[in-house]
């Protein structure tokens, strides 16, 4: 059975999974984007390149921090498991 602040962890850590992987995704899908303005010839390329390597960049920020809370959750589950034989 988890506890209410384990279940917070848990929830936090979806949606932060969640978040991670659709900026992930939609940071390559504008890097993309940008990679076909520039053969274009399109003077914006280069903003719109900058913003889905931010996006992606975010997106990996979101999936470590979903990490780390779903690892303080086990840790806090096993601490319980100690505590309680």
């Amino acid at each position: 059975m988890r506890t209410p602040r384990e279940k917070k962890l848990i929830l936090k850590y979806w949606l932060y999974g969640f978040i991670g992987a659709m900026l992930v995704g939609s940071g390559l899908s504008v890097l993309l984007h940008g990679s076909d303005l520039m053969r274009a010839g399109d003077g914006s390329w280069f903003w719109v390149s900058t913003g889905g390597f931010a996006g992606i960049m975010a997106g990996l920020s979101f999936i470590g921090d979903a990490n780390r809370f779903r690892t303080m959750a086990d840790v806090l589950q096993e601490l319980d498991k100690r505590a309680n034989p």
